[in-house]
């Protein structure tokens, strides 16, 4: 099967790339350097072989490392940086894990709720990545560069790790 994050693309189609793409594939790159297997953005009815009542979405890099019994869900995200209070709160709303005012989760609560169903089907998680036992799934946003979240993150720790890109390697 070839990854998308493996072709090679001109110049200019890198330019018209969806950067929210572009990030996924270098988030993608960048775990491969550092050992892990990766696909992108992984519909989670194909990575669990089932439909559900509702749409979960895809993950956008599913990495995983057998040797280290890991599974991760990464979202990646490519905000803007933000020097205003008020464009700063806008920022911290849209990722607090609640249901905005309309009654839609925002960014952070559609991931949890990812992460939830996919941690929920551990056995398939496994089958797809090939490991022989359950693996320990975990929850990751990655951001490219620091963000107003990560200095407000201590209520979520228990829940999803942040990580900028920089520290990918650490995971």
């Amino acid at each position: 099967m070839i990854d998308l994050a493996d072709v090679i693309l001109p110049r200019d189609a890198k330019r018209q790339m969806p950067r929210s793409r572009r990030r996924r594939r270098e988030v993608a790159a960048r775990m491969r350097e550092l050992g892990w297997n990766v696909e992108t953005e992984v519909p989670v009815t194909k990575l669990l072989r089932k439909g559900f009542d509702q749409n979960y979405g895809d993950v956008d890099v599913l990495a995983w490392n057998k040797d280290l019994g890991r599974v991760l869900l990464m979202e990646c995200k490519d905000v803007q940086h933000r020097k205003i209070e008020g464009e700063i709160a806008e920022q911290l709303a849209d990722f607090r894990g609640e249901l905005k005012s309309g009654g839609k989760p925002d960014h952070l609560l559609r991931h949890l709720r990812r992460i939830q169903i996919i941690s929920a089907h551990a056995k398939e998680v496994g089958i797809h990545a090939g490991f022989d036992g359950l693996p320990k799934i975990e929850g990751h946003l990655v951001f490219r560069h620091p963000v107003p979240m990560k200095f407000a993150w201590q209520r979520m720790e228990s829940r999803i790790a942040l990580k900028l890109f920089d520290e990918l390697e650490g995971v």
